[in-house]
């Protein structure tokens, strides 16, 4: 945030009014920022967004007016009017991208703590068939080194130390965390030790369960990146090929010359899209380990 996260919470808690105003309409933002470290509230964080759109919005309106105005020699309602437009769509771009930070840091965390929860989860089950009681297994999880799971299991830890009752502790947890792994794990955690059966079977299942599920996850990546294989193929050698291939021989009928700033404009069109491709092909990959 270009705003100092202090100078901005000092801001945002005389006009507080107006975050709890746009909370309405932006109803899961407390639910995201709950699943995450960032340690506010919905209808502060709404303000500080908003501060911190408003500030980028004037700067760069500010930077834009200089450009029209003095440079461009455009007159002054001229630069007001371009101004205030861009000013207007500056604003709305960041704060629309500042509101669904939250959502994508939460998923994220969740990426991060279902890469290592089978870890995690093979180690506990490991203390549970040793006779260790579940809250020392809790806090053997957090000393060792399973990230963001650790950090989980860190938090329920303290609200049991604190006082919280076990099972208070863990719904909290199933309810907080973003990943739907953890979240049916701790659940199915919950409904065992509400009925008094066996922690160790339990346990057993989830991680099958588990391991199941994230194999398929395996198979289903697999089989997507054949075809992002194709499209790639296609975007990065056939239709540069071809295109320029085509592009040179049009030019001798058409009538315009294809350049050195041609060509270049066309490399760098084909590295940007490959670069485009290899990123979702990288961000669509599962974060797994076995």
């Amino acid at each position: 945030m270009i705003i100092p996260l202090k100078i901005s919470r000092k801001l945002s808690s005389r006009l507080k009014g107006i975050g709890k105003l746009f909370l309405r309409f932006f109803t899961g933002l407390d639910g995201n920022l709950k699943e995450t470290d960032i340690g506010l509230d919905g209808a502060e964080y709404i303000t500080i967004s908003l501060l911190n759109s408003g500030a980028m919005s004037l700067l760069f309106s500010g930077l834009l007016f200089s450009l029209v105005f003095f440079v461009q020699s455009k007159t002054l309602m001229e630069s007001l009017l371009i101004c205030m437009g861009s000013g207007a769509g500056i604003f709305l771009l960041f704060f629309f991208i500042l509101l669904t930070y939250p959502k994508i840091l939460a998923g994220k965390k969740a990426e991060k703590v279902d890469k290592n929860l089978l870890f995690a989860l093979k180690d506990l089950l490991l203390q549970i068939s040793a006779g260790v009681p579940l809250f020392n297994a809790f806090i053997n999880i957090v000393n060792s080194s399973y990230g963001e799971v650790s950090e989980e299991f860190e938090k329920t830890a303290r609200s049991i130390n604190a006082g919280m009752p076990l099972e208070k502790a863990l719904e909290r947890m199933a309810i907080e965390t973003k990943s739907e792994y953890l979240k049916r794990t701790v659940w199915q955690l919950l409904n065992t030790i509400r009925a008094g059966a066996s922690l160790e079977g339990s346990l057993k299942t989830i991680i099958d369960e588990l391991t199941l599920d994230q194999r398929s996850r395996i198979r289903d990546y697999a089989q997507e990146l054949n075809m992002w294989s194709l499209v790639y193929m296609l975007f990065a050698v056939t239709i540069p090929t071809i295109g320029l291939t085509m592009i040179v021989v049009l030019s001798s009928f058409a009538g315009f010359d294809v350049n050195q700033a041609t060509l270049v404009m066309f490399v760098i069109g084909d590295i940007s899209v490959q670069f485009v491709l290899i990123g979702f092909v990288k961000s669509r990959r599962p974060l797994i380990q076995f």
